[in-house]
């Protein structure tokens, strides 16, 4: 038999330091206290968020594809490098606008061989912890016009597809009143780990497909060095 002990700190918490041995925190009715794992993550600087609209933060919607998963025309490309790997934690596609009813949603892949055409955004992935000084090694670029290099899908991550609809508020004017669920890890019950390769660089391509669409992308992910998963 194995008798587990702690200290009650239900409703106060003494914090140590790095390397320092710690007595595990119960409630008072002996429930071990534990953080989530990605909050966990977020406290160690190893979590970054991408959110591109028109600009790298998405201050203004940007102008998606051709409304269908187009191989070489990118509403968000993400390239992990050998160094590191990805576990995608939360994806999040907005449309404020959309042409025609038709097919709306996004399409997640991990895959290889993507470069993005011409007139992209480029974003500098953000750590969720603020005062950390880790920086992300993957690239992203969104947004670039069709002819870049096709990208080849190896597997999926997430995808939501709904219909569509533009209800008829005046003669000229759609207006966009789609609802596409975010995907987590939470509510998926897995996250994939994208290790990083060299040759072909390994990369996250997500599409935001709906006709004559514009609207934002919201990506966070954690980042691992990547001995730390292989």
């Amino acid at each position: 038999m194995t008798v587990l002990t702690g200290v009650i700190s239900q409703s106060s918490v003494k914090r140590g330091k790095e390397d320092g041995f710690k007595n595990a925190r119960m409630m008072r009715d002996g429930t071990i206290s534990i953080i989530p794992w990605i909050e966990a993550l977020v406290l160690e600087g190893k979590v970054y968020g991408a959110a591109p609209g028109a600009t790298a933060l998405g201050v203004a919607a940007g102008s998606f594809g051709a409304g269908a998963i187009d191989t070489d025309e990118f509403d968000y490309l993400q390239t992990v490098p050998a160094t590191v790997a990805v576990k995608p934690i939360y994806i999040r596609v907005c449309l404020v606008t959309i042409g025609t009813a038709a097919e709306a949603g996004y399409h997640a892949f991990w895959g290889a061989a993507g470069v993005t055409g011409a007139n992209s955004v480029a974003v500098t992935p953000h750590n969720l912890l603020t005062n950390s000084t880790n920086t992300s090694a993957c690239t992203v670029s969104t947004l670039g016009d069709d002819g870049g290099t096709t990208f080849v899908p190896a597997g999926l991550i997430a995808r939501d597809v709904v219909m569509g609809i533009t209800p008829n508020i005046t003669a000229t004017t759609a207006i966009g009143s789609t609802f596409i669920p975010a995907w987590s890890a939470a509510s998926a019950g897995y996250s994939p780990t994208i290790t990083g390769l060299v040759s072909p660089g390994r990369q996250i391509s997500i599409w935001a497909n709906a006709q004559a669409a514009a609207g934002y992308i919201h990506h966070v992910f954690a980042e691992f060095d990547i001995d730390e998963i292989a």
